[in-house]
């Protein structure tokens, strides 16, 4: 029997036992959980570099199997509203953006899938003083990216502000979910001790431990020992039109361009990516035995504005491409 421990006493608070959990019925969220069942089918530092140029910021290190709650609850609960965040470095010397963020995590009853409603919101914040500052960045995804609703899962921005590389921002993932229907959704921590410790906020103090407003986890009452959140972050360079000695030799015509362009190069390449104005990838072509030139087809594109990022041994050059 798996046992679970609690930081605070609320009014008729659950059993410490998971059988015990399960049979009775939960009267107020609780803060945070003593033990969480790991899911193989995502591990830290699963994912590969989106662009392949920039490495991931990684926290990996489990703590013991123990997690702390980020979720805004029914209305019933609004004083347990929280929000659970950790520091992250941008990669590279120049402006990256996010591509992907893994999260792991744990439901104490059947999560995502007993609340149709469900979601999960990301937050990126500036830095301010060694807490979360600024709001820059939000988006919402549906419950259904925990396809497997086992607490961990993968999400794919769809845009996001340019990052400058070395700068210190702030990463929030906070669950949407029904506390009655499908439980609570608790936060792996992790020992990395990466940057700063993980910061912590209940706005209305429900659980009491009287952090209304972004402070260290050590000072909200949290029973976590884990310093960081565990998150894998995969990175983009920012895309820009940019200059070095691919910008001569490669040339895409015509452009504008209907259905389909031709790739002229006087080099060999690797590889040709597509991304749409926000960032997305919309095609990912291999040049490795590509002769001088080749027709590359985007009839399945809209109309608009892509940028075609093509990609030698050692650089890679981003050419402006308008689709009619």
């Amino acid at each position: 029997m798996k046992t679970y421990t609690f930081p605070f006493v609320f009014c008729a608070l659950l059993t410490l036992s998971m059988s015990g959990q399960q049979a009775a019925k939960k009267s107020t969220p609780v803060i945070s959980s003593g033990m969480l069942s790991p899911n193989p089918t995502i591990t830290p530092s699963s994912l590969v570099t989106c662009d392949g140029v920039l490495s991931n910021y990684t926290n990996a290190i489990p703590n013991n199997l123990r997690g702390v709650t980020s979720q805004d609850f029914e209305e019933t609960y609004d004083a347990y509203d929280n929000m659970a965040a950790d520091d992250f470095e941008a990669r590279g010397t120049g402006e990256s953006t996010i591509c992907e963020v893994s999260i792991m995590g744990f439901f104490d009853k059947i999560g995502f899938s007993g609340d149709p409603d469900s979601e999960i919101v990301l937050r990126l914040f500036e830095n301010d003083g060694g807490l979360p500052g600024t709001l820059i960045y939000t988006e919402n995804f549906s419950g259904t990216v925990d396809d497997n609703y086992d607490g961990d899962f993968i999400l794919e921005l769809t845009g996001g502000p340019a990052l400058t590389g070395g700068t210190k921002y702030w990463l929030s993932v906070q669950a949407v979910l029904n506390v009655i229907k499908a439980g609570q959704w608790y936060w792996d921590t992790a020992t990395d001790g990466n940057g700063e410790i993980y910061a912590w906020q209940n706005p209305l103090d429900g659980f009491g431990g009287g952090c209304i407003v972004w402070s260290p986890y050590t000072n909200c009452g949290l029973t976590s020992e884990g310093l960081d959140l565990i998150m894998d972050i995969s990175f983009n360079e920012a895309l820009s039109i940019n200059s070095n000695s691919l910008e001569t030799a490669v040339t895409l015509y015509p452009n504008p361009a209907k259905n389909q362009f031709i790739l002229q190069s006087n080099v060999s390449l690797k590889k040709l990516t597509i991304y749409d104005i926000r960032g997305r990838m919309m095609s990912n072509i291999d040049l490795s035995e590509m002769p001088q030139e080749k027709t590359i087809d985007i009839s399945s594109l809209t109309s608009g504005v892509y940028f075609v990022r093509i990609t030698d041994d050692k650089n890679s050059v981003v050419k402006k491409l308008l689709k009619q």
